[in-house]
């Protein structure tokens, strides 16, 4: 199965395309937010290096988010456009924060982060590696864990009382962060070692494949009714120019 991977729901545009589970191109922009100057020049450049046609694709698949508004509906939009010219092509999501977990090779607790807002970060706490794997909807399998706050995305507030304690209220064992959001959680708790901090720090396209390998890890969705899962609205700020005059 050949299958098209974009990476859009973090600062940074990647896209992948692999033939069954071997990436055979792979191209991540070296600059942040030019998702929509680059993703398209991507997926031309990626199909032309593994010398394939659209024609060529069974599915696309797409970080689902939580992430950036904007970046985020590119992705899908430029996806569901896929979809429209190539109507035997199948649209499969995997969510951003689980590939994150997945691809972290630490078997103790992950948070699976990616920056948000200021101050903020997306966050989700992931058990061992087996709880990521059955965890397709962004909850956690493990029954021990059902109890945590963070076994769904969240916009985690490092302004607001009580946050780190959300985190590591669920054990003993130190807790793993990965992703975009980890600097920010390193400043926030310097000098407290509380944290280990791993690869990835960012989500490429490349690591949407394993998950995207398993229906435990991914879903098929709709080409029309789709949208991402944004967490955050977007965030709108008001004009301070005049109309008129």
């Amino acid at each position: 199965m050949i299958r098209l991977l974009l990476e859009t729901a973090t600062d940074v545009c990647s896209v992948a395309v692999a033939k069954d589970d071997l990436i055979l191109a792979e191209y991540t922009a070296a600059e942040v937010h030019q998702h929509s100057s680059h993703l398209t020049l991507f997926i031309q450049q990626v199909m032309e290096e593994a010398q394939l046609s659209m024609a060529d694709l069974d599915e696309v698949v797409l970080s689902d988010g939580p992430g950036s508004y904007t970046s985020l509906r590119v992705g899908a939009a430029t996806a569901k456009g896929l979809c429209v010219a190539l109507p035997e092509l199948k649209l499969r999501v995997v969510p951003t924060l689980q590939a994150l977990a997945f691809a972290c090779a630490h078997n103790g607790p992950v948070l699976a982060t990616i920056k948000s807002r200021k101050g903020e970060v997306f966050g989700q706490l992931f058990g061992a590696r087996q709880q990521v794997q059955g965890s397709v909807n962004g909850t956690a399998s493990d029954a021990t864990n059902q109890s945590h706050l963070l076994l769904e995305p969240q916009n985690i507030r490092m302004t607001e009382d009580g946050w780190l304690e959300a985190i590591t209220a669920a054990g003993d064992a130190r807790v793993t962060v990965v992703g975009s959001g980890a600097e920010r959680l390193r400043d926030a708790t310097e000098g407290s070692n509380v944290f280990n901090f791993a690869s990835p720090s960012q989500c490429a396209a490349q690591l949407l494949l394993a998950p995207a390998l398993s229906p435990d890890t991914s879903r098929l969705e709709d080409m029309a009714s789709y949208e991402p899962f944004y967490l955050n609205p977007p965030f709108v700020t008001k004009s301070k120019k005049k109309l008129l005059g």
